[in-house]
């Protein structure tokens, strides 16, 4: 509602409205409508880095709340529960199949912690338990959802 109101207004949606928006339908449950409004925000050109970056889901830039919508997102559209696959333009898959999520090493956190790794890796084991899911020992800013659980996973 307040986004057609901002659009009645004349006033165009920018990343921050976007985020808050996601991020209050994400705080309140509402992940439907929080999935929409990041679909539009990404077709608007809000969220660049969602796209597909050598097969990758960079979530490089990203509150938690709008990492967390996408990182549910790509795995519904991974599992094939929802219908709008390739919504963010691209593969979220490696060459053997893993889907791959880049959160950053908490460089550009407060304090250089990082945030989002934790915050995905939690929602993949609480919403995704039978999802094998661990950090990339090679480079600590990436995770990996592995292919065959994924594949498992889509057949049930």
């Amino acid at each position: 509602e307040l986004l057609d109101e901002l659009k009645q207004r004349g006033m165009e949606p920018d990343i921050i409205t976007y985020s808050a928006l996601i991020s209050a339908c994400e705080a309140s449950g509402r992940l439907g409508e929080a999935r929409a409004l990041l679909f539009e925000a990404c077709s608007r050109g809000c969220f660049s880095n969602l796209r597909s970056v050598r097969g990758a889901l960079d979530l490089h830039e990203l509150s938690v709340p709008v990492a967390r919508v996408a990182v549910r997102s790509a795995l519904e559209e991974r599992l094939g529960r929802i219908s709008e696959e390739g919504q963010f333009g691209g593969s979220w898959a490696s060459s053997n199949g893993d889907f791959v999520i880049i959160t950053g090493r908490g460089k550009h956190s407060e304090d250089g912690d990082a945030v989002l790794r934790p915050a995905v890796l939690a929602l993949v084991k609480d919403e995704y338990p039978n999802l094998g899911c661990w950090q990339d020992p090679t480079n600590p800013g990436v995770l990996v959802v592995d292919a065959s659980s994924l594949r498992r996973a889509r057949a049930t």
